[in-house]
C-alpha cells in the first residue's frame, strides 16, 4: 500500500522516514537468514575438522608409564548457543532503538525542519548505535548442560621426607596438699592438727601399711610388679669343701663384712682392756715413755713435711695403679686422621673414680665441681646437699682438692659443720676458691697452704641472707680500680638474692646486695607457655635462684636463672633493675652456657626435658633437643667440637651432634646406680667429670669421636642453618644477625 505524498517539504521528509523505518524489519530478517545459513555451513566444516582430529593420539613416557597427552575436545555448542542468545538480544535492542527514533522524529518534526544546517539534534545513525552495542560488555548465560570432560591421569607426587611434630602433653595434677596457717586455739586450728596427726599416722606412724619411696613421676601410669616376680629361687645342697689356714686368714682379714670386722675389733679391744686391768704398772718410768711416744707421734702427723711425704708416696703408688687412665687424661695418644680404624661411636670409658672417705659416717652428694684454670690436673669438689627437697640433710660438709696424679686420696681437705652447696676456682688467681654453705655463709680459701685459716668469711651484718648458696661466679674487676685488689665474685642464694663480695684487708668479706629477683608478671618474651586459668597466689614474691653465669665479653653483664623458667639479664652497674627477661623453659632453668666459638650463641637446659639453643637478639629457640622424659641437670658445649653438646640427667649421659642429627642423641651412656648430680668438662675438653649422690666422681673419657673440623665456626654456622631451614621466619631473623662468632673465628673458653 502506497501512502500519499504531501507537498510540504518537511512533512514529506517525515513520511519517507517512517516508510524507511517500516521496511527495515524485512531487510533485517533477510540478513539474519543469510547469516544463519553461513553459520550452519561453518559449523559443518568445524565438525568435519574435529572428527578428523579425533583420529590422532599423542602419548608421552613419564616415569616409565605411558601418559595420554592428546589435547581435549572443545565443545562448540557452548559458544554457538551463547552467540545465538547474543544475536537475539541485539535484535531486540535494534528494534527498540528504531521505535524510539520514530517517536522522536514525529514529536520534533518542526524543530528538525528548522535545524537543517546541522546545529543540535541527534545525529547518530542505526549503524552507530549497533557499533556502540558491540563495544559494550557482553554477558553470556551459563549453559544448562555441560558435556563431561575427560580427566587426565594424575602422576603421584612422592615427598623426600616426612615431618613429624611432637608436642608436650598437658600437665596433669594428681595430688596437691596446700599449707594452711590458722590461729592457735580456734576450731580451724583443731582441724589442722587433726589432719596432721592423721597424715603422720598414715605415713610414718603405726598406720603405715605400704612401702614408701621417693621417685620422680613423669607419667600417669606406674608399672609395678609383685614380690613373687622379684623373688629369686634359692637352691640348697650339701657339698664338701676344703679350706686351708691361709684361706681362713685371708677371709677374716679381707673378705668379711663390716659387721664382722667391727665385732672382731670390739672383742680384741675388750680382751686387751681385761689384760690391762689385770696387769699393774710397776714403775712410773714406763708411763712417761709412753707419753713421750704419743707426743712425738702427734708432732709427726701434724708436720707439714710428713704430710707432703705421704702425698708424694700416694702419687707414686697411684701412678702404678692408674697409669692407663692418667695417660688418656693427658692425651698422650692421638688417633691419626689417616687411620682406617677410626670409628664414630661417641663412646665413653671410665678412667678412674675419686671416692672420698666418709666423715662422721655420713654419705654426702657431690654438689659442685670446678677445675683450676691454670692447672687442669687440679680440681675441687664440694660435698653436701644437691637436692634441696631431700628429706635427709647431712649434718656436715666437705671440700676436697683432688689431683689427677693421685685419684685415690685428696691432697687438700677442708671440713665444715654444715653441708657445702657451691664451690668455684678463681680464673684470675688460680689458688683461690670461693665456697658457699647451706646456711648462706661464704668464705674464700687459699689452697696452696692447707694449714692456713680462710682468707675471709662473710658476716651477717653485710650479708644477712640465710638461704643456701646455689652458685658462685668470679667477675673481672674494673680497670679503673687498684691493681692490687682481688677480683670480686657473685653469690646467688636460693631466695633469689644476688650478693657481690669483695676481699679487703680484713678477716671478713665486704658484701653488697646486688640484686633481689622478683617474680615475672605477664607473658615475657621467649617460648609460649599457657597460663593456668586458675588464679594462683605465690606465698613468696621472690623466685628461687638456680644458677648464675657471666657474659664472655661484657664483664659487667651477668645472667640469673630461676625456677620460673626465665633468664634475667642484669648489669653490675644497675642495681634492682633487669635489662631483659627471657622465658626459656616450662619449669626451672638449671644451666646456661655460652659457646666457645660465639659470644651470642648459648644453650639452656631445664626441668621440662629440653636442651634449647638460643642466639642473643632472637627470642625464639633455634634448636630444641629432647629424647628422655627426665629433667636435664647439666649441659655444655664441647670445647673440642663446635657442634657437639653433652647433656646429663639423673641416670644417663647423652652426646648430641647437631651437625648430624637433632632428633636423637648420637650416644647415650648409663652411669652408676646412684643418681647423677653435676658434671664438668676438663680443660682439654676430652674428659667429663661426673658426680653422683654417693659422693663419687667418675672421670669418663670421650672416645671414638669425630675428628675436629678445621673451621669450627663454619661448621657450627652451617649446622644451625641446616637445622632451621624449614622455618622461613626464623631463617630471616638469623640472616639479619649476620656473623655471630668471635673475631677471626677463634674460640674463647668461658670463665
Amino acid at each position: 500500500m502506497k501512502k500519499s505524498t504531501i507537498e510540504t517539504k518537511g512533512v514529506k521528509k517525515s513520511v519517507q522516514v517512517i516508510q524507511e523505518a517500516t521496511d527495515e524489519p524485512a531487510k533485517k530478517k533477510k540478513e539474519e537468514y543469510v547469516r544463519r545459513e553461513d553459520l550452519h555451513s561453518y559449523a559443518q566444516e568445524i565438525q568435519a575438522d574435529l572428527q578428523n582430529r579425533q583420529q590422532f593420539k599423542v602419548t608421552e613416557n613419564v616415569n616409565g608409564e605411558e601418559v595420554d597427552m592428546t589435547p581435549k575436545y572443545i565443545p562448540d555448542d557452548l559458544y554457538s548457543q551463547q552467540f545465538l542468545v547474543f544475536n537475539d538480544r541485539l535484535k531486540d535492542e535494534v528494534e527498540n532503538m528504531a521505535f524510539v527514533h520514530v517517536n522522536l522524529s514525529q514529536s520534533q518534526s518542526r524543530t528538525r525542519g528548522s535545524m537543517r544546517a546541522g546545529v543540535g539534534g541527534n545525529k547518530q545513525s542505526i549503524d552507530d548505535l549497533m557499533n556502540g552495542i558491540m563495544y559494550d560488555t557482553i554477558l553470556f548465560e551459563p549453559p544448562t548442560e555441560d558435556k563431561p570432560k575427560e580427566e587426565a591421569a594424575l602422576v603421584p607426587y612422592t615427598k623426600s621426607f616426612v615431618k613429624v611434630t611432637l608436642k608436650k602433653t598437658e600437665f596433669v595434677e594428681i595430688f596437691t596438699q596446700n599449707s594452711t596457717t590458722v590461729l592457735k586455739g580456734s576450731p580451724e586450728a583443731d582441724e589442722v592438727e587433726k589432719d596432721n596427726r592423721q597424715y603422720d599416722y598414715l605415713t610414718v606412724g603405726k598406720g603405715k601399711v605400704r612401702r614408701r619411696s621417693d621417685n620422680d613421676a613423669q607419667t600417669n601410669v606406674v608399672l609395678m610388679t609383685s614380690r613373687a616376680v622379684n623373688t629369686i629361687m634359692i637352691d640348697s645342697a650339701t657339698v664338701g669343701s676344703y679350706v686351708s689356714n691361709f684361706e681362713m686368714y685371708d677371709t677374716v682379714h679381707n673378705l668379711v663384712g663390716k659387721h664382722t670386722i667391727t665385732t672382731l675389733n670390739q672383742s680384741l679391744i675388750r680382751l686387751d682392756s681385761e689384760m690391762q686391768t689385770d696387769q699393774a704398772y710397776d714403775n712410773e718410768e714406763e708411763d712417761e715413755e709412753r707419753e713421750k711416744a704419743k707426743t712425738v707421734e702427734n708432732r709427726l702427723f701434724d708436720s707439714t713435711s710428713f704430710k707432703n711425704a705421704i702425698m708424694f708416696m700416694g702419687r707414686a703408688i697411684s701412678s702404678n695403679i692408674h697409669e692407663a687412665g692418667m695417660r688418656r687424661f693427658r692425651n698422650f695418644e692421638y688417633i691419626d686422621r689417616c687411620s682406617t680404624d677410626a670409628e664414630y661411636n661417641y663412646s665413653m670409658d671410665l678412667l678412674f673414680r675419686c671416692i672420698p672417705s666418709p666423715s662422721f659416717g655420713e654419705r654426702k652428694a657431690v654438689s659442685d665441681i670446678s677445675f683450676c684454670r691454670s692447672n687442669g690436673d687440679i680440681f675441687v669438689v664440694a660435698y653436701g646437699l644437691y637436692s634441696f627437697s631431700s628429706q635427709h640433710v647431712p649434718k656436715c660438709g666437705d671440700v676436697f682438692v683432688w689431683s689427677i696424679k693421685n685419684p685415690g686420696e685428696p691432697e687438700r681437705a677442708f671440713y665444715y659443720k654444715i653441708p657445702v652447696t657451691a664451690v668455684r676456682f678463681s680464673p684470675f688467681l688460680p689458688s683461690l676458691i670461693a665456697i658457699g654453705m647451706y646456711d648462706g655463709t661464704v668464705e674464700v680459701r687459699d689452697v696452696t697452704n692447707p694449714s692456713d685459716p680462710p682468707i675471709a668469711i662473710s658476716q651477717r651484718s653485710t650479708s644477712p641472707g640465710c638461704s643456701p648458696v646455689v652458685s658462685i661466679r668470679w667477675i673481672k674487676q674494673s680497670e679503673s680500680g687498684d691493681g692490687s685488689e682481688i677480683d670480686p665474685f657473685l653469690s646467688l642464694s636460693q631466695d633469689g638474692s644476688v650478693t657481690r663480695f669483695r676481699i679487703i684487708k680484713s678477716p671478713f668479706l665486704l658484701g653488697f646486695n646486688q640484686m633481689t629477683l622478683e617474680r615475672v608478671e605477664g607473658a615475657p618474651e621467649g617460648i609460649h607457655v599457657p597460663i593456668s586459668p586458675v588464679m594462683t597466689c605465690e606465698s613468696n614474691r621472690h623466685p628461687q635462684g638456680l644458677y648464675v653465669t657471666t657474659h664472655p665479653l661484657h664483664k659487667d653483664i651477668y645472667y640469673v636463672l630461676t625456677d620460673e623458667g626465665c633468664i634475667h639479664k642484669c648489669s653490675i652497674n644497675y642495681q634492682h633493675q633487669y635489662l631483659e627477661v627471657l622465658k626459656c623453659h616450662d619449669g626451672g632453668v638449671n644451666v646456661m652456657e655460652f659457646s666457645p666459638w660465639s659470644p651470642k650463641l648459648f644453650l639452656t637446659c631445664g626441668n621440662d626435658w629440653y636442651v634449647r639453643i638460643w642466639l642473643d637478639g632472637i627470642t625464639r629457640p633455634l634448636i630444641e633437643l629432647q629424647d628422655n622424659f627426665q629433667p636435664v641437670h647439666w649441659a655444655n658445649w664441647s670445647p673440642t667440637h663446635s657442634t657437639i653438646i653433652v647433656a646429663l640427667n639423673r641416670e644417663t649421659v647423652q652426646i648430641w651432634d647437631i651437625r648430624r642429627n637433632i632428633l636423637k642423641p648420637m650416644a647415650e651412656h648409663e652411669m652408676d646406680s646412684s643418681f647423677n648430680t653435676v658434671a664438668q668438662f676438663s680443660n682439654c675438653g676430652r674428659t667429663v667429670a661426673i658426680g653422683n649422690e654417693r659422693g663419687n666422681v667418675l672421670f669418663q673419657s670421650l672416645d671414638d669421636m669425630p675428628f675436629e673440623p678445621h673451621f669450627q665456626y663454619d661448621e657450627l654456622e652451617k649446622a644451625i642453618y641446616k637445622a632451621i631451614g624449614n622455618d622461613q621466619e626464623l631463617l630471616i631473623e638469623l640472616k639479619s644477625v649476620g656473623f655471630f662468632g668471635y673475631p677471626n673465628k677463634k674460640s674463647v673458653q668461658p670463665s
